[in-house]
């Protein structure tokens, strides 16, 4: 936790605001942080809403440090306090879980009083993005870990990075769980029982945002199963499109659905993430041991859905980031490698992943599953397939895979120059490149530059 506290610490010193609003999406470690934080900075100090009614909480937050606010009973009582403790400390005060305050609530009244009278203190409050915080503050964003940084941290392989951020989806609180001292599948054994945080938190977030989630649920499970437009949800749920389209939004407001612009300007939808994409299409109709522990059978179907669907949907992002960076670097005229109706194009009998067609025919394919490949067979179809419009010589090939490159493409990529082979190392490169120029700057002499 120690990079976050510093984030922290850099805002509080670096901007003039006294009150701030650090959010984020439930599994980000919010409330580990803010005691964290406390821990390294004594005088500071935590106060959590979580299961309080606000003319209730004056009463607790006071017995929590009592030798600041003897026996409050309200808000008024409690800043006072607080405001002399504050002019010996300055302290920095964390208000947790304020969701289900209200802007009426005297506490933003009394709050505020505070804030006026002590400039020199500072309030973090800590809450979700979709929280209505009734105060200026300065915005604190929590994020997730991302696969480079995961690898660069904890000294991974980048195949071992991608697989754990896949799992996790770089969520704080499952990555906590995640021990590094075990294999892969031993880890995954361990979070496929009904009390680990890799279970509980999709229930849990479910359950603080909506007071039915039985209802979103069900798109959800349509989502992790392929149904990813308005008109398929509405057929597998049984909702009419326009209870759909509610419920889809509300889902994208708590930080539970993504929404893509596919061809034509048709929209997709999709699991947030891919913890819920796992969670959906290999957990949600699992039924548990007596136990708590699941079947060996729900294991098998868990690996096969991350293996087949998650991972392989991480590696085909890797791909899309590869060809939007490289692309246009061997074209002749510009190739908007953003345009999503240049994706997924079946030509014949091949699903191009990319596909672009002016004076140059430019065809991309991902190999993007463990265990699959190119084959001599594939190479056929591609190459009939394309050579319907334009001659062979005047396309380019590009072949992305994360498999091992036969040496029959290998033979094809040194013979023909428009036939380019993208192994998996060059596609972590490119991924990990921004971060690197970030995390690990290139040192550059002080000579370099001058002027002779």
């Amino acid at each position: 936790m120690d990079i976050p506290i510093q984030q922290i610490e850099n805002v509080l010193q670096y901007t003039e605001g006294q009150a701030y609003f650090l959010s984020g999406i439930p599994g980000m470690g919010k409330t580990r942080l803010a005691l964290e934080y406390c821990s390294k900075h004594p005088e500071s100090l935590y106060f959590s809403f979580q299961h309080l009614d606000a003319a209730f909480a004056p009463m607790i937050f006071a017995s929590r440090y009592p030798e600041i606010f003897g026996s409050c009973g309200d808000w008024q009582n409690f800043f006072t306090a607080l405001k002399t403790y504050a002019k010996e400390t300055c302290p920095t005060i964390f208000f947790d879980r304020g969701g289900n305050l209200k802007e009426q609530d005297s506490f933003y009244t009394e709050l505020g009083e505070f804030l006026d009278a002590n400039s020199s203190s500072k309030v973090i409050l800590v809450g979700r993005p979709w929280e209505k915080i009734p105060l200026s503050c300065t915005d604190i964003e929590a994020e997730v870990m991302t696969m480079p940084k995961l690898a660069d941290l904890y000294s991974l392989k980048d195949e071992a990075a991608a697989e754990i951020f896949s799992l996790t989806a770089g969520l704080p609180e499952l990555l906590s769980a995640y021990d590094l001292e075990k294999s892969f599948e031993e880890n995954v054994r361990t979070m496929l029982r009904t009390d680990s945080v890799f279970y509980r938190l999709a229930i849990d977030w479910m359950n603080v945002c909506f007071r039915t989630p039985e209802s979103y649920n069900t798109l959800l499970y349509g989502m992790a199963q392929g149904k990813n437009r308005i008109n398929e949800l509405s057929a597998f749920s049984g909702y009419p499109k326009n209870k759909c389209d509610k419920y889809i939004k509300a889902l994208i407001e708590h930080g539970l659905v993504r929404r893509e612009d596919g061809k034509n300007g048709h929209s997709k939808y999709f699991p947030a993430n891919s913890y819920f994409c796992l969670w959906y299409g290999a957990l949600f109709t699992a039924v548990p041991n007596a136990d708590g522990s699941f079947r060996e059978e729900t294991f098998r179907t868990f690996m096969d859905y991350f293996n087949g669907t998650v991972l392989k949907d991480f590696y085909r992002k890797l791909c899309i980031h590869w060809i939007k960076n490289n692309l246009n670097h061997d074209t002749h005229c510009y190739i908007d490698t953003d345009d999503p109706s240049n994706y997924d194009i079946e030509i014949g009998d091949v699903n191009f992943d990319f596909a672009a067609v002016t004076d140059t025919g430019y065809y991309a394919y991902f190999d993007s599953t463990f265990g699959g490949g190119l084959t001599s067979q594939l190479w056929k179809e591609i190459d009939q397939a394309t050579t319907q419009q334009l001659p062979f010589y005047q396309n380019e090939y590009y072949l992305l895979t994360v498999n091992r490159v036969p040496d029959s493409f290998w033979t094809l990529s040194k013979q023909y120059d428009n036939v380019h082979i993208v192994q998996r190392k060059s596609l972590f490169a490119e991924f990990k490149k921004d971060y690197n120029k970030i995390a690990h700057p290139k040192f550059v002499p002080s000579f370099v530059g001058r002027n002779h």
